[in-house]
């Protein structure tokens, strides 16, 4: 099953050097905000637990889906993750938060 991109519970992800939302659901893409693009994570085969490949839809053994802001190349064939590839940093964040950054406060001296 699948939900709007606007319901869905996301934390602070890295992947192949993007900044990124994570969700373990499938969001509908559809409901996505212009600018972001969404991409599936696919368990390994023996179901570790661990995402063994990006891609644009994955069907069997979904792990999660990532918003990123960026394109990710090779999205569309796959591409095979290693452990070093992903991080959580550990930051629940909305989908309004990501798409939409505060701007930075100048310092004034």
């Amino acid at each position: 099953m699948a939900v709007n991109a606007n319901e869905a519970d996301y934390e602070r992800f890295e992947i192949l050097g993007h900044d990124a939302l994570f969700t373990n659901l499938r969001i509908y893409r559809n409901s996505l905000p212009d600018g972001l693009y969404a991409y599936d994570l696919r368990d390994c085969d023996d179901c570790s637990g661990d995402p063994c490949e990006l891609k644009s839809h994955v069907m069997v053994n979904h792990w999660g889906t990532v918003i990123v802001k960026k394109p990710i190349e090779g999205a569309d064939d796959g591409v095979i993750l290693n452990e070093d590839d992903y991080n959580y940093l550990g930051e629940d964040i909305t989908l309004k938060e990501f798409a939409n950054p505060a701007p930075k406060m100048e310092q004034t001296m």
